[in-house]
């Protein structure tokens, strides 16, 4: 089955459960942050914002989430269920089981993400990272993804079936302050990035591809 049931994992047996190609698109795409694979449920001029940034375009952010996926190879995206709105939008429940750092990050071009070396991070930084249950919004259009994003809204993962209930508890305190995403992550790192790290952040001319 799909992660926390939302949706059988194989595509054959997701259409004989019922689930709408919408609803496939939208699994599929959840599993695709750490190798950039989210990109081929998009339109070519989708964009994504994710907690602590501003909407950037797919291709530039998959070129992050992928060094973050070398950087956590045991990174597992979990889709734990899938709304359809009234307006034709969608909201999935998603959490991120990042794990542990493995390897050097390198300095992100276009925004403000340093270097991190493996052999900087302090104790408190080497542990297995899980996210928070998260809310995200989905814009489809012509049977792709035109707009997905986080704000940061939370789940209780008791409430949620599938989630994983040990959320990392500083990043749970820096979520429900407002504060979760990129500054979260490279704090716990022990990179804490400037005041709106993102916020003033815009991509070079030329998107970093996705690895």
């Amino acid at each position: 089955m799909g992660a926390g049931g939302s949706i059988p994992a194989d595509e054959a047996a997701a259409k004989e459960a019922g689930k709408t190609d919408d609803e496939i698109l939208l699994y599929k795409a959840s599993q695709g942050y750490k190798d950039g694979t989210f990109k081929d449920y998009c339109t070519e001029d989708a964009e994504v914002a994710y907690p602590g940034a501003p909407p950037f375009p797919v291709e530039f952010m998959m070129g992050i989430t992928t060094k973050f996926g070398v950087a956590f190879p045991d990174w597992k995206s979990l889709c734990l269920s899938i709304t359809k709105n009234e307006d034709g939008t969608y909201t999935l429940l998603e959490q991120q089981i990042v794990g542990a750092m493995k390897a050097d990050m390198p300095a992100i071009e276009g925004t403000p993400f340093p270097e991190v070396k493996l052999e900087e991070v302090p104790e408190t930084g080497k542990v297995e990272m899980i996210f928070p249950v998260e809310e995200t919004t989905y814009t489809l259009e012509g049977g792709k993804i035109k707009k997905a994003g986080s704000v940061g809204v939370t789940k209780d993962p008791a409430e949620v079936e599938g989630a994983n209930a040990d959320v990392t508890p500083y990043l749970k305190e820096q979520w429900d302050a407002g504060k979760g995403g990129f500054g979260a992550i490279y704090s716990i790192l022990g990179k804490p990035l400037p005041e709106e790290p993102a916020a003033d952040a815009a991509p070079p001319a030329e998107a970093a591809p996705a690895e």
